[in-house]
């Protein structure tokens, strides 16, 4: 007996053309983080305190919001901005520690979240709905974040934009936290293609689609690419790119002096552990 399924048209010419290896830093969907659908998926996983697959589990946000205010000796009615504060993880750890503090985002959907949690504990958290790649703030924050290695989804040439406006935002002798990966973060990478049926739909879509997933290295640009085809019923394809770039302390350095900062420190992460060459994450500290 052979079982008959009716699908989508597929333009399978498109589809192989897409599926060769893109050029580093090339986008995918613009509205990844805004699709009404994935945005909600997205949400659930910042929430779910048992994986660190979009936002790190309770504990160790706890942990990491303890180090960073203990080693920049912020207090009570210090300013410290969180740059793509999605639900308001840290920003609400650190105003009920007496920080005044803003958080910034590009998901409506995320925002909404923070501030009805910041509502309901009384906290007066300012939420701003924005690119951060376009803040223009001046001299304004005593410290700031971006966490769980979101700068290294830029190309140098947005970081290059990007960097000197965070200082800007900075008071003179702020700080700038943040996180990056390492070449160790994937010792046993290697390039794949794989493909996985979703009948009865799935992060990327409510409805049944056709998820082609590959996974490319970049060795001389150091820098991964997680790259999501996705085919719903109808034959329609979405392309989602996430890319990785990976550092070193040198590159670092090198970067963040550019934009002007001048003191850089180094742990392994962000709760202080100190550097290991090997390690597979940085957490940095820049001052402005």
């Amino acid at each position: 007996m052979t079982d008959t399924i009716a699908i989508g048209k597929i333009d399978c010419e498109m589809l192989a053309r897409y599926a060769q290896k893109p050029e580093v830093d090339t986008p995918g969907e613009t509205l990844f983080w805004n699709d009404p659908y994935i945005a909600q998926q997205m949400l659930k996983a910042h929430l779910d305190p048992t994986t660190d697959a979009a936002s790190r589990k309770p504990e160790t946000i706890q942990r990491i919001v303890v180090w960073m205010v203990e080693q920049l000796n912020l207090g009570r009615g210090s300013r410290f901005l969180d740059l793509g504060c999605g639900p308001g993880l840290y920003t609400l750890r650190l105003a009920q520690r007496g920080l005044d503090v803003t958080g910034m985002d590009f998901s409506p959907n995320s925002l909404e979240y923070a501030r009805l949690q910041a509502r309901q504990a009384n906290l007066a958290i300012d939420y701003i709905l924005q690119d951060y790649l376009t803040l223009d703030l001046e001299s304004q924050f005593d410290a700031a974040c971006l966490i769980y290695f979101d700068l290294g989804v830029f190309s140098k040439a947005n970081r290059a934009r990007l960097l000197p406006r965070i200082a800007q935002a900075l008071k003179p002798g702020g700080h700038f936290v943040f996180d990056v990966v390492t070449q160790y973060s994937r010792p046993e990478a290697r390039e794949s293609t794989r493909w996985e049926v979703c009948p009865s739909g799935g992060f990327w879509r409510p409805g049944p689609y056709l998820l082609l997933t590959q996974h490319l290295i970049y060795p001389e640009e150091q820098v991964y690419l997680d790259r999501y085809l996705v085919i719903d019923a109808s034959g329609s394809l979405a392309i989602y790119n996430i890319w990785e770039h990976y550092f070193t302390p040198a590159m670092l350095q090198s970067e963040l002096k550019a934009a002007g900062f001048s003191e850089v420190g180094v742990w392994s992460d962000l709760t202080g552990t100190p550097y290991t060459e090997r390690a597979g994450s940085l957490g940095v500290m820049a001052k402005k």
